[in-house]
């Protein structure tokens, strides 16, 4: 059976409402489209249990093999799954010991799994966490939830330095340098505004927010489909095929 539709979702930050609603003007059909998940479906907004339930369902009715990445935020979970999961419960001790996590939105999720049983987060560890992709390639198209350090190239990063996948922002600040030269007047030519040996590169991470941006833009052969949906509560989906996009209305 073969999807009609790829559809890319950028940061969805525990906002379940945003991701039905993006889904729903995006007319996501379950037998016709995959997706693509670029990382960061917690921290931020209420849900973030429900976020990744919602997920976990739409996984096991799709006959399609979709795809999750990780982004630093549920990285960030997996560290506390993973190394304090028997102390959980005790919030001074996360709050302590995880305190980057707790500063950076985890508070919102720590609240939305505290109140489930040790066997509904393990089955969400065990379904969904554990089984996030660090990148996904296929047809010279790169999926990735940060980028990767532009100065050493994606190889040099797969090889030395994939906490880049994650964390990294040295990639968009390149292609938006080169999108403002381009907007000034300035020839910037095609060998230039492409980034490493893809045909196109999807990001999410960094909002495009911060520079101006409140929809998704073709800046080169990157995408950003991160619109700040942790603050702003909007989502956006890429459809892969047709080069548009939707949003989540409020």
């Amino acid at each position: 059976m073969e999807y009609k539709r790829t559809l890319v979702i950028g940061d969805i930050h525990g906002n379940l409402k945003a991701l039905e609603s993006a889904l729903v003007n995006a007319s996501y059909k379950i037998d016709e489209d995959r997706i693509i998940c670029l990382g960061d479906y917690i921290d931020g907004w209420k849900k973030s249990y429900e976020v990744v339930e919602r997920l976990i369902q739409l996984e096991e009715a799709s006959p399609f093999d979709n795809i999750f990445l990780k982004g630093n935020h549920d990285y960030w979970f997996l560290e506390v799954l993973n190394k304090s999961f028997e102390r959980f419960r005790v919030d001074r001790f996360i709050t302590t010991k995880h305190r980057d996590w707790m500063l950076n939105g985890g508070l919102s999720t720590y609240l939305s799994y505290v109140t489930k049983s040790d066997d509904e987060i393990m089955r969400h560890k065990t379904l969904f966490f554990d089984s996030l992709k660090m990148y996904h390639i296929e047809d010279q198209k790169l999926f990735v939830h940060a980028g990767f350090d532009y100065n050493m190239g994606f190889e040099a990063c797969l090889d030395y330095d994939q906490d880049s996948f994650l964390w990294d922002r040295s990639l968009f600040r390149k292609v938006v340098q080169l999108w403002n030269l381009e907007a000034s007047g300035e020839f910037v030519d095609a060998a230039t505004k492409k980034i490493d040996q893809f045909e196109k590169i999807y990001i999410g991470h960094t909002p495009t927010t911060k520079y101006g941006f409140l929809t998704p833009q073709v800046m080169g052969n990157v995408i950003n489909v991160d619109q700040g949906c942790k603050k702003r509560g909007v989502l956006s989906i890429w459809v892969v095929e047709e080069g548009t996009f939707f949003q989540s209305t409020n």
